[in-house]
């Protein structure tokens, strides 16, 4: 059943903030948070905001960027709603391949698959989060996965 009191909307410059805190609650980076060639949304249940997630665009693909529901707020489907919503949009713009960096977590059930690291970087360099790691001299720890869009 769909809570009629959530709702995903596109975040504006102004949602940096409640993104990146949202983010940090999950433990997730928030280096290149909002920067441009990325889409972000923020979800809201009775207007509070309690998820986010990102895009990073290249041609023809994308980087997830954060997927979090505050803990809160988990347990009752509204990080699948948030995924569901990013993998809608890129499908819409017409990415052909979305990815993803994931320090844990079984990605397969939303039709990912893991892929060598090689694969992202070649097909995705300019992506905020990439060149973050790399102005870091770091690679992103975990594991790296794809999902083919149709």
């Amino acid at each position: 059943m769909t809570d009629s009191s959530v709702q995903i909307r596109l975040a504006s410059p102004t949602d940096k903030d409640t993104v990146c805190r949202v983010f940090h609650e999950a433990g997730l980076d928030t280096d290149a948070a909002l920067a441009e060639g990325t889409t972000y949304w923020v979800m809201e249940r009775g207007g509070q905001p309690v998820g986010a997630i990102g895009l990073e665009h290249g041609q023809g693909a994308s980087l997830l960027r954060g997927a979090a529901v505050l803990p809160e707020a988990r347990g009752g489907g509204l990080g699948r709603r948030l995924i569901m919503s990013a993998l809608e949009y890129a499908q819409g713009r017409g990415d052909r391949t979305l990815y993803l960096f994931s320090k844990g977590g079984d990605w397969s059930n939303f039709g990912f698959q893991q892929v060598p690291l090689a694969v992202v970087m070649g097909d995705i360099p300019d992506a905020p989060q990439i060149q973050a790691y790399r102005a870091r001299g770091e690679r992103p720890g975990g594991t790296t996965w794809m999902r083919t869009l149709g």
